[in-house]
């Protein structure tokens, strides 16, 4: 029920989508002028270098699939040399890392400030069927949104960053235990991009309540963060779990294929659909566990089930 309602929702205010699609623009403009600024010189003064260009003389690639069926002992010569230019280039490219790192987390910082601002508009319109304008409600609640995400984005980098690196020792241990190669590598792909899934599933749901509280019920970060973990006596963590996977299944092979299909040209409505998507999940979760009514559109209002009576025989069936 989660789900079809926030699918219900989405398609009803579709039209928010082409403003967080500008949003995003404006957020990789900022990206790209700090790439260009920080990253690019000293990346491109690396790649550019004479050691660089002397690994790709002749046919590298060419060579290594021939050295599979002619010379297995010696198909590493091109991985070894690569592993000495890296090497040699460690300082540097622990700066590109590092610099790589805080554009992320900017980039992050920002989409975030937008994403409590979208939060916003799709709270009024369920609580009150009010349409609100982006830029004040991004200026007003700018306050509490650079509050939340100072806390909630360097949290989510470090699980993301070691729910990643979990899911590459988990390729690599798979591909040694399995003896086929071919097999080897598609279940170790397979189950890898489902630890990372459900890793993701299990990070929405932890923190599916906290934004929900602070914008809908105005609570302060603490008893936000207090509320959105608290399980204890609750069953929703499984509902949530379930809704959560579901979206994020469906989120990644909508842009796989769309990409494929369009030659990357769908990304510019799926990727924004898609953060809209998760944003009403967000909320009707919140509003259905905390039993409050909400427009679904501007004739439909969903009521919780202890306010629904027994005069209608419709009464008993949710929208």
């Amino acid at each position: 029920m989660i789900f079809k309602n926030a699918i219900h929702l989405l398609i009803n205010h579709f039209a928010l989508i082409f403003k967080f699609l500008l949003y995003m623009i404006i957020v990789l403009a900022i990206a790209a002028a700090l790439s260009a600024a920080f990253v690019y010189p000293s990346l491109h003064e690396m790649l550019s270098s004479a050691e660089f260009a002397a690994l790709f003389e002749g046919d590298p690639v060419g060579e290594f699939v021939n050295g599979l069926f002619t010379d297995p002992a010696n198909v590493g010569g091109f991985f070894t040399e690569l592993g000495e230019f890296l090497a040699a280039n460690a300082s540097r490219l622990w700066q590109l890392a590092v610099g790589l790192a805080a554009i992320m987390l900017v980039v992050r910082y920002l989409s975030g400030l937008g994403n409590f601002a979208f939060g916003n508009l799709i709270d009024s319109r369920m609580s009150s069927n009010a349409k609100l304008s982006f830029s004040g409600v991004y200026i007003r609640n700018l306050g509490r949104a650079a509050l939340w995400h100072l806390v909630y984005v360097p949290i989510t980098f470090v699980y993301d960053a070691l729910v990643l690196a979990l899911c590459y020792l988990f390729f690599i241990a798979l591909l040694g235990i399995i003896a086929v190669p071919a097999i080897a590598a598609v279940a170790a792909l397979m189950l890898s991009v489902t630890l990372f899934l459900a890793s993701q599933a299990v990070k929405l749901t932890l923190f599916s309540h906290a934004a929900p509280a602070m914008i809908t019920d105005g609570m302060p970060l603490r008893a936000a963060f207090k509320k959105s973990f608290s399980f204890r006596g609750e069953k929703r963590f499984g509902p949530l779990f379930s809704t959560y996977l579901v979206t994020v299944i469906l989120i990644m092979c909508v842009n796989v294929l769309s990409a494929l299909a369009t030659f990357g040209a769908a990304l510019l409505i799926t990727v924004p659909l898609s953060y809209m998507a998760m944003l009403s999940v967000q909320f009707v979760g919140y509003y259905t566990f905390e039993k409050k009514r909400y427009f679904l559109t501007e004739e439909e209002v969903v009521v919780p089930k202890e306010e629904k009576t027994n005069e209608n025989f419709y009464d008993d069936f949710e929208l």
